[in-house]
């Protein structure tokens, strides 16, 4: 198994025991109920927080054309990501590669390249920021709207 998934293991194995407290404790189901919604509206938030702060850093970055260099680990990192050279500089992507068979080597790309992290934007990059922006932006409205609504 790979890191991400021990997490998502440990965290879910963390939620059930505390669950099962709860209810060896006497804890109304309502209150776990109250408790599980605030943990979900947090990660909610959460996710929003990543996306903003990402796309601010991509609406700071410059565009430029890039040659595709080669998939690489970054130092101290745990995923592979995409490699991209300016001139005659090398600079990772932000987030992690897609699979290798979606870039060609050698081929000139556009890029938003952020000189101050020293890392770029891909088009898959840039894909996932804008889905992701505006996914969790209507996740915060609705979440919003619901406990609106409840109240």
């Amino acid at each position: 198994t790979g890191f991400l998934e021990d997490k998502a293991m440990e965290f879910i194995l963390g939620i059930v025991i505390i669950v099962v407290l709860c209810i060896i404790l006497g804890v109304g189901t309502d209150v776990i109920i109250i408790g599980a919604l605030g943990l979900l509206g947090l990660i909610v938030l959460a996710t929003a927080v990543f996306f903003i702060v990402f796309m601010v850093i991509l609406m700071t970055s410059k565009k430029k054309e890039a040659v595709f260099s080669g998939v690489a680990k970054r130092e101290n990192g745990k995923f592979k990501t995409a490699v991209y050279t300016i001139e005659g500089r090398e600079y990772p992507c932000f987030f992690p590669a897609e699979p290798k068979f979606v870039y060609k080597k050698d081929k000139t790309y556009r890029v938003m390249l952020n000189y101050r992290l020293g890392r770029v934007f891909d088009r898959f990059a840039i894909t996932t920021c804008i889905c992701g922006f505006i996914f969790s932006m209507a996740a915060v409205i609705g979440a919003v709207w619901l406990v609106l609504w409840i109240l």
